[in-house]
């Protein structure tokens, strides 16, 4: 019964996901004809925070990886 259960709840994670995923290709193809708006001080500050936080969680996400690597090596 729990296989069944585990099972089915993969097979909803990948529905999930494909649903999601058109859905983002969906808003992609609306945006494409709409203008770019501009940005106040406000958004420009929130994108480029974004970006660093990006950059600092995949900075640390690799670091983390390899030295996770090293121990198991």
């Amino acid at each position: 019964m729990l296989i069944a259960i585990v099972l089915a709840a993969e097979g909803l994670a990948v529905v999930g996901f494909i649903v999601f995923s058109i859905m983002l290709v969906s808003m992609y193809l609306d945006s494409r004809g709409m203008p770019e708006p501009k940005r106040d001080l406000a958004g420009q500050t929130l994108v480029g925070n974004a970006k660093v936080a990006f950059l600092t969680g995949m900075t640390a996400l690799t670091i983390l990886t390899v030295l996770e690597i090293l121990a198991i090596a």
